[in-house]
C-alpha cells in the first residue's frame, strides 16, 4: 500500500565517509531498521536545501525520509508498505 504522508519522525543517523546515512527510525510506535540506502536526492525550498533518502526497511518495505534543517527535524514523506 502506498502512502503519502508528512509525519514527523525520530531517525538514528551515522556519518560514514561524510555523509549521513539513516540507520533506523520510528513510526507509529515501531522500530524500523534500515537495510539499505537506495536513493538520496536534495530539493531547495527558498534559502533551505531539504535532503530526501529512499530507504529499505528489514520487513522490505520502502520508505521516503526528509530531513529539514530549518526545525532540525526528519518527516517520513512516503511508504510503501504490504499492510
Amino acid at each position: 500500500m502506498f502512502e503519502s504522508l508528512s509525519d514527523q519522525v525520530d531517525v538514528l543517523t551515522a556519518y560514514v565517509d561524510g555523509r549521513v546515512e539513516p540507520l533506523r527510525f520510528r513510526w507509529k510506535g515501531r522500530v524500523i531498521r534500515v537495510r539499505k540506502v537506495t536513493g538520496r536526492w536534495s530539493r531547495r525550498e527558498g534559502q533551505t536545501v531539504l535532503r530526501y533518502f529512499a530507504v529499505e526497511g528489514q520487513e522490505g518495505a520502502t520508505y521516503e525520509l526528509c530531513y529539514d534543517p530549518r526545525g532540525s527535524r526528519w518527516l517520513l514523506s512516503r511508504a510503501w508498505t504490504s499492510e
